[in-house]
């Protein structure tokens, strides 16, 4: 009995008889295996012995660690204990398998792949109307933004070249060179003086200027026409260079036109080089579409092709049960906040009108009924100041009546039609009045 019971399996406890090499019940191999005590594991628990000739189970979490998995570790000793996963590499994990599954799912057809061509056309839209849409407006509304920016570009090489450190700009004032103009012209309605033309190296109140040269033209503006000015000096000014080069204004003391009423000073600033002389540079009033206006910057330059010119013919024309007057004929190229189109002037006609009749007149509208022609073209009016209605025994009614014919043209024959518009009574057959402006 007691030779039968041998010593007990260290990994189960179950007795085994001495001389057996292995556990009839775990199977451990008692060669190997010594003591829990010496193979550094646990003591063998005690467990219920089962009655002798009953094989005895042991649950498998009960097992000593000594037995299989303490066998195991021994065995893999570099193994690694788990990583934890990426929720990144499952996504990406996930998505490439998507892409698989869809690819090579039955009756799948390959298709020529566009994504890349339609992904950068989408770009590109997005670019331009983040980018190009503002720039095309802040353009529109500065179409002399590119010259300026060269300029501005210009400067600053000139200002590294000459090696300041403000900008190009000397701390205190080189010299200046001063030519007395004192010549008018009148552009939109206003009047302009060029008072005088002052050349230096640099302007210090002004942080827009050129280290290598600049112009200041100092002008007077008088706008007394009635309206406010809409011009803008960065459209309308240039200076032409001795070279026929032509250059923007760089800075101005007021960059727009005057309001009806104002009188002021003002200065516009050009980057030319100071070997260019005063008096061989012309300043240019007018866009490109303008009727412009060319000035040589010289005290005895002519400009008497820029001058308004006015005849009194005081002309008398019955028309409509009215007796009217035609006081006064004017050629200009600008009217009360509006410059003449390129090769086209302005023609202002004063009248005095008288209603002996007991009756109100009404005249309408006088493009309905009055027209000025000269050689092969006839216009209708497209300003007037004449009221629509001439009371009962009212004389001396004044107003003016605007046209805008070719340039050239001095000979002008003024027609009021028959039956047209709503003057009443109409005439049954036109009046023409014929008058020139020389």
């Amino acid at each position: 009995m007691s030779q039968a019971s041998g010593r007990p399996c260290p990994a189960c406890g179950t007795p085994v008889p001495t001389g057996q090499r292995f556990c009839s019940n775990c199977g451990t191999d008692l060669t190997v295996s010594g003591p829990a005590s010496q193979s550094g594991g646990q003591s063998p628990q005690n467990y219920p012995q089962a009655p002798y000739g009953q094989q005895q189970q042991v649950p498998p979490y009960a097992q000593a660690p000594g037995a299989f998995g303490q066998q195991q570790q021994q065995i893999s000793p570099y193994q690694q204990p788990p990583q934890k996963s990426s929720p990144i590499a499952e996504a990406l994990g996930a998505l490439g398998l998507l892409f698989f599954l869809r690819r090579y799912r039955p009756g799948y057809v390959a298709r020529r792949q566009s994504s890349g061509c339609c992904g950068c056309l989408v770009a590109l839209v997005i670019l331009l109307v983040i980018f190009g849409l503002p720039a095309f407006l802040y353009y529109r509304a500065n179409p002399n933004f590119v010259n300026q920016f060269k300029n501005q570009v210009q400067q600053s090489s000139n200002s590294v070249d000459n090696g300041n450190s403000n900008g190009g700009v000397p701390t205190t004032q080189p010299p200046i060179t001063t030519a007395n103009i004192n010549q008018s012209v009148t552009y939109a309605g206003v009047n302009i003086t060029i008072v005088s033309v002052q050349q230096s190296t640099a302007f210090i109140d002004d942080n827009s200027t050129a280290s290598n040269g600049m112009v200041r033209i100092n002008i007077k503006e008088a706008n007394s026409s009635g309206k406010d000015s809409s011009y803008f000096f960065s459209d309308i000014a240039h200076l032409i260079l001795p070279d026929k080069s032509s250059v923007a204004p760089v800075r101005e003391l007021q960059t727009v036109g005057p309001q009806n009423g104002t009188t002021r000073d003002n200065w516009l600033d050009f980057a030319a080089p100071t070997s260019a002389k005063i008096d061989q540079m012309t300043l240019v009033l007018g866009g490109a579409q303008d009727a412009q206006e060319i000035i040589p910057l010289q005290s005895t330059a002519n400009l008497s092709a820029f001058q308004s010119r006015t005849i009194n013919p005081n002309l008398p024309i019955n028309y409509g049960g009215l007796n009217w007057t035609l006081q006064s004929a004017t050629r200009t190229l600008s009217v009360a906040g509006k410059q003449a189109s390129k090769g086209m002037r302005y023609v202002v006609l004063t009248f005095k009108v008288d209603n002996p009749t007991s009756g109100n007149v009404v005249i309408g509208f006088t493009d309905e009924y009055m027209r000025l022609k000269s050689a092969d073209v006839t216009n209708p009016t497209i300003d007037t100041t004449l009221p629509t209605t001439i009371n009962a025994n009212t004389n001396g009614v004044t107003g003016t009546v605007t046209f805008l014919m070719p340039e050239n043209d001095t000979a002008y024959t003024l027609i009021f039609l028959a039956k047209q518009g709503g003057i009443d009574p109409q005439s049954n057959a036109p009046v023409n009045t014929n008058f020139k402006i020389q």
